[in-house]
């Protein structure tokens, strides 16, 4: 009896081992899971991180493989001198993993399409669009790097894109949907004034390599990068980078209709980074114009759709808050906006504008530097009307 049961037990995992096996080839031909990320990033105790000037290395996911490189400067894109050409005109794009181009070609990220259209449009002017996005950040963070480095470039206009979940990132102490660790964040004091915390920036053990991290945390990145079946299950339950007990209160923030006093909060402290944005771009002879860049669940109804029943979300949820909700602050402070949301409604059904896991694809990026191609060149002939 015992030898039957024996043989039970030997045939069962025996089953279970092969049905394992079989479903990790077939994930692995039809459709990968596994994902790697290149090793461009670094600690920074006044940005929080940021780019290792001269890395490059290759992005895995699911979807795409793609090459990126870093510059000198630490920034994603060719080499540019600190003077502009005479007569130029250039532009300075902030933002974060989707500015930056993440899961794109260097060449096809919306810097280099925006200025690709500039040239065209505007060919007896030499154009320059330069990449200042880094995955993660904030508009916090966005606003030290330009008071730290992007100002020395001496632009006319600095692109500042403005994604959902920043003003949840403006708020907080550390990277969220990441492993970044710790970041700067201001505070607004009792008389209004916006004050820099958390400077220098704590160090996190993130920083000091895999070695260093909890043993479970270490076998959680060795079956992400290595079993489809281990990184798909994982996906399933990780909502896009925000943690199972906080998916409710995150999407209440961002999207819920009822008044939310800590939503409240947030706006008014992300409305008083912009404002000293404006002044820090006015005070190095540029101006700042705002562009919303709209998330996934805004743009396709099927993919919100998924998100309510997989995550279990209740309540009513209105799309449309948060660039509703930020055209109230740029026009309070007199920053021009343009909202990229009824464009890429339109066209969602036309053209794969996102990848699944949310970032654009390079169509996506393709749309979003024509929009901003014809915005920006709308203005520029406005100005020069008598």
């Amino acid at each position: 009896m015992r030898g039957v049961r024996g043989s039970k037990v030997l045939l069962a995992i025996g089953g279970l081992t092969a049905g394992l096996l079989l479903s990790e080839g077939l994930l692995g031909w039809w459709k990968p899971q596994v994902s790697r990320q290149p090793s461009l990033w670094r600690f920074d105790d006044r940005l929080g991180w940021h780019h290792v000037p001269g890395a490059s290395g290759w992005m895995r996911r699911p979807e795409f493989e793609v090459e990126m490189s870093i510059n000198a400067a630490g920034l994603r894109d060719r080499e540019y001198p600190l003077d502009r050409p005479s007569g130029g005109w250039r532009l300075l794009l902030f933002g974060d993993s989707f500015v930056e181009g993440w899961g794109v070609p260097a060449q096809d990220v919306v810097s280099s399409r925006l200025e690709a259209r500039l040239k065209t449009e505007a060919a007896a002017t030499p154009v320059e669009a330069i990449n200042f996005g880094v995955a993660g950040y904030g508009t916090d963070q966005e606003l030290l790097l330009f008071e730290q480095s992007g100002k020395r470039y001496r632009p006319d206009q600095v692109l500042l894109f403005f994604y959902a979940n920043d003003l949840i990132n403006n708020a907080s102490d550390r990277g969220i949907g990441s492993e970044r660790g710790y970041k700067p964040y201001f505070r607004v004091d009792p008389r209004g004034r916006l004050r820099l915390r958390g400077v220098p920036v704590k160090r996190s053990r993130f920083w000091d390599g895999s070695s260093a991290w909890p043993w479970e945390h270490r076998l959680d990145k060795y079956l992400k990068e290595r079993l489809h079946v281990y990184a798909a299950l994982r996906k399933a339950w990780s909502g896009a980078g925000v943690p199972e007990g906080s998916r409710q209160r995150f999407y209440e923030v961002l999207y819920g209709v009822e008044d939310d006093p800590t939503a409240e909060r947030y706006w008014r402290l992300t409305g008083e980074i912009l404002r000293a944005f404006r002044e820090s771009a006015s005070r190095a002879g540029a101006e700042l114009i705002l562009v919303y860049a709209p998330a996934i669940v805004q743009v396709e109804q099927e993919n919100w759709r998924m998100k309510r029943d997989l995550f279990g979300l209740i309540g009513e949820f209105d799309l449309d808050k948060p660039n509703r909700r930020l055209a109230v602050e740029a026009a309070r402070d007199g920053v021009p906006l343009l909202d990229l949301t009824p464009s890429f409604r339109k066209h969602t059904g036309h053209r794969r504008l996102y990848y699944e896991e949310s970032h654009w694809t390079p169509e996506g990026h393709a749309l979003a530097a024509r929009l901003v191609a014809d915005y920006l060149l709308r203005r520029r002939g406005q100005e020069a009307s008598p």
